[in-house]
């Protein structure tokens, strides 16, 4: 599936994983619509990628279709909206990819309270967390 989304086509909402369960369940997860947050560990503009991480567990953005996005701030906390490649973004069959549409800084965030927030949404809504 190409990058850009037909005008008649509906946009997938991320489904909201917390990043660890989202690394390690990424090789089942192709083209799935998620929401993750991590702290950005590395950027590379020229290349629109980066590596956010959390709580031990990191991934691969791609920031390639991101609109505008703001610069991009080392140890800043963001939340990013795309699809997972189960192939590293370059169709080279490496680690997983995240090919963020949507990037926002979200530092200020308290990380217990959002965790705590997300276990409850998740046991209301019956899933395993």
């Amino acid at each position: 599936r190409a990058g850009k989304v037909a005008m008649d086509e509906t946009v997938p909402h991320g489904e909201i994983i917390h990043l660890p369960e989202l690394v390690k369940a990424a090789g089942d997860m192709h083209d799935r619509s998620v929401r993750t947050i991590g702290r950005l560990v590395s950027y590379d503009a020229a290349a629109a990628r980066a590596t956010i991480a959390l709580d031990g567990a990191s991934i691969l953005v791609d920031v390639a279709n991101v609109p505008s996005p703001d610069p991009h701030r080392i140890d800043s906390l963001y939340q990013y909206i795309g699809e997972i490649d189960g192939g590293g973004g370059g169709g080279g069959g490496g680690a997983p990819c995240l090919r963020a549409r949507v990037a926002r800084c979200v530092d200020g965030l308290d990380l217990k309270l959002y965790a705590r927030a997300l276990r409850e949404r998740n046991r209301f809504l019956g899933n395993n967390a």
